[in-house]
């Protein structure tokens, strides 16, 4: 059965996060009370009221979180933000899958051609005939170089952030795991899910509004596929990162309540 003193240091662990240092403090922590617990049962006070009372003295678990080392904590924010901008060009790169397969599908123009009525000189519709001379005519080759701009560069992207991954992975393996705060666990969280929602929301539905409005002025849809395969990654990604803060966010209100 778990006393006041360990519900005290579980809450403490919670809000610090993991590492190296976290453990130590959490040691420290859990001796020092222990001592002022074994000065109060020398007094003669019930075993459980002396663990509360000694927990009394020690102080908000919230506010001794927030007393250890500013510098640790900037290294821990930058950590977190490492993995959110990793993890943000990984979806990147997923998108450039996802455009690729659209692709393969419906064909450049419907990933990245053209607006309708988008023309271009006779220099630049030289140059894509130069790239792609199979294509036959000036839109088809400019909507296959734009689509192999598109897919190439949101790969490339993808593979930077399985690249930063890697090296966040071998620092925290060789120098040990830096602690993220509570609260800058539920930012970065939040910021994540915000963004990757917004992002997914309006180019989602930019997308399906263009389709809906080139089928309605009898247009052939062009250039969407982009913006959706961009919209529904992000829209996943945002949705992913809003089930993580919950999750997060009813183990704090879990380990608050059986304190």
């Amino acid at each position: 059965m778990t006393d006041a003193i360990d519900r005290y240091v579980a809450q403490l662990a919670d809000r610090l996060g993991a590492g190296e240092d976290t453990w130590r403090l959490l040691a420290e922590t859990d001796g020092h009370l222990r001592d002022a617990e074994a000065a109060l049962l020398a007094q003669g006070m019930d075993p459980a009221e002396a663990a509360e009372v000694a927990v009394q003295r020690f102080g908000d678990p919230a506010a001794v979180a927030r007393t250890r080392s500013p510098r640790r904590r900037v290294l821990g924010l930058l950590s977190g933000g490492w993995v959110v901008v990793a993890l943000g060009l990984v979806v990147i790169g997923l998108s450039g899958l996802v455009s690729w397969a659209l692709e393969a599908i419906w064909g450049p123009a419907f990933l990245a051609g053209d607006v309708n009525g988008v023309t271009y000189t006779t220099a630049r519709c030289a140059d894509f005939l130069g790239f792609f001379p199979q294509a036959g005519s000036c839109a088809a080759a400019a909507a296959m170089h734009h689509s192999d701009e598109i897919v190439s560069e949101r790969l490339a992207a993808g593979v930077l952030g399985v690249l930063l991954l890697a090296v966040w992975l071998l620092v925290r393996r060789l120098r040990g795991a830096v602690p993220i705060a509570r609260e800058d666990r539920r930012m970065l969280l939040l910021a994540s899910a915000v963004a990757f929602l917004g992002v997914g929301l309006v180019g989602f539905g930019w997308g399906a509004l263009s389709i809906i409005l080139d089928l309605v002025r009898g247009l052939a849809v062009a250039g969407v596929g982009v913006r959706l395969s961009d919209g529904a990654i992000a829209l996943v990604a945002g949705v992913v990162a809003l089930v993580l803060l919950a999750r997060f966010t009813r183990r704090g209100v879990a380990v608050a309540a059986v304190g």
